[in-house]
């Protein structure tokens, strides 16, 4: 079956502080071909800023996906989900939660909202690189956006199920 490409790309924000899984993130996107921009958010305060920032923005474009570390200098993971959920615009959007280390806080969170997609880091590349199909999945791509908004709250370890 040939991987069908969103023809406007996507707008995906991600608060990662480590270069690394951020190069990781680029290339599982670009292996499974989606079709995004992606804006890299170094700290915990500069994503709670960006968020203020376009959610007060008429203009600002929609966000299509969120990808938060837990871990993150300044401000952690779930101030950043906290103040995405309590904005007007961008209440619904999906997220993926990125975390070395399962926790049971983690594991727990509930927002009620969008999806909330857990994603465990793995060890090896090849589990990394199922992220860029979880991202199609949380994304709709192949479906009608219509059908993404009922994706139902998921828990996923090394991209695997």
């Amino acid at each position: 079956m040939p991987i069908t490409t969103y023809t406007a790309p996507f707008e995906i924000i991600m608060a990662e502080d480590n270069p690394v899984d951020v190069a990781l993130v680029r290339q599982a996107i670009h292996e499974h071909q989606l079709n995004c921009r992606l804006r890299v958010i170094r700290d915990g305060a500069e994503a709670l800023t960006l968020i203020s920032n376009l959610d007060a923005d008429p203009t600002a474009p929609a966000l299509d996906l969120l990808l938060i570390d837990m871990h993150q200098p300044k401000r952690d993971g779930a101030a950043i989900l906290d103040c995405l959920r309590s904005t007007e615009r961008y209440a619904q959007t999906p997220v993926i939660i990125m975390t070395s280390s399962p926790s049971r806080i983690i594991e727990e969170m509930d927002d009620g909202h969008a999806a909330l997609v857990y994603f465990q880091k793995p060890s090896t590349l090849a589990e990394f690189m199922e992220l860029g199909a979880i991202m199609r999945r949380v994304l709709g791509v192949g479906k009608a956006r219509d059908e993404t908004a009922h994706l139902a709250d998921g828990k996923l370890a090394g991209g695997v199920a």
